[in-house]
């Protein structure tokens, strides 16, 4: 009956997108098939309907009432599949959303569980905020309580930010503010304190460099703006930093094997 009522709720949430609100609603009546999804910050999902496969650490099919627990900095191809539509809540956690406690040293790039009840009143009270005026420091409280509830059962060790975040992670951290700017090396590294050099080498130990972390989390926004709002596809490029629509289709397309039109169109 929750899985029903948050459905209900969701369906609203996706006639009508809010801006603010932390919960997305991932919704396709067609299999979506995306390739290298980048998980910059820690996220959960929770599956309403249909299934969510994806090869992480292991090949995994969630179907409903599954929580998907994914830690930040990390990349996974997965598919989308229907039944009669596929349907999934996602949240994205920030660094002191959770309670002060020892980080476990033990690495864990992807959990799934099923979702206790005490979870899923709690998402449906969240969503029943969804078309509240409710300003950043409320929804920010409620993501905190959310972290909270998730500390309490055990299913955080996923999500918790590590005290010593990557560079690439305080690169995305920061370029996410405003992801349409034409962001320039020199004024990243002052806002770091570090030089140019050095972010650079740093970038390089980590398999990455500035021009790949900005392009991805780039076409990741797009991503989610192309399945979670009503925007023309040429809005969503100015939004994401292109100034070209065709080339935000192009690099969109190398990046996760479809297109932005025929993503879009599966919806």
């Amino acid at each position: 009956m929750e899985i029903q009522s948050l459905i209900r709720q969701a369906k609203k949430l996706v006639a009508t997108p809010q801006d603010n609100f932390p919960i997305l609603v991932f919704h396709c009546r067609e299999k979506q098939q995306l390739h290298r999804v980048h998980f910059f910050q820690p996220t959960l999902m929770l599956v309403l309907r249909g299934t969510k496969q994806i090869q992480g650490p292991a090949h995994n099919v969630c179907g409903e009432g599954n929580l998907i627990l994914v830690a930040g900095g990390h990349q996974f191809p997965f598919a989308n599949i229907p039944d009669d539509f596929y349907m999934a809540l996602a949240i994205s956690f920030q660094p002191d959303d959770f309670p002060t406690q020892t980080i476990s040293e033990e690495s864990i790039k992807l959990e799934v569980k099923t979702a206790p009840k005490s979870l899923l009143t709690l998402l449906q009270q969240l969503l029943d905020l969804s078309h509240s005026a409710l300003p950043d420091s409320v929804l920010s409280a409620r993501r905190k309580e959310l972290a909270g509830l998730l500390t309490h059962l055990s299913l955080d060790k996923a999500l918790r930010c590590s005290n010593t975040p990557t560079w690439q992670t305080q690169v995305a951290n920061l370029l996410q503010t405003d992801i349409s700017k034409e962001w320039k090396l020199e004024h990243v590294c002052k806002t770091l304190g570090t030089s140019e050099s050095n972010l650079r080498r740093r970038l390089q130990q980590e398999n990455t460099g500035f021009r790949e972390v900005l392009e991805d989390l780039r076409l990741t926004f797009g991503l989610g703006m192309i399945q979670t709002s009503h925007l023309p596809i040429n809005q969503i490029a100015l939004a994401c930093g292109y100034q070209s629509a065709s080339r935000f289709s192009e690099r969109f397309k190398k990046r996760f094997h479809t297109s932005p039109s025929e993503l879009r169109q599966a919806l």
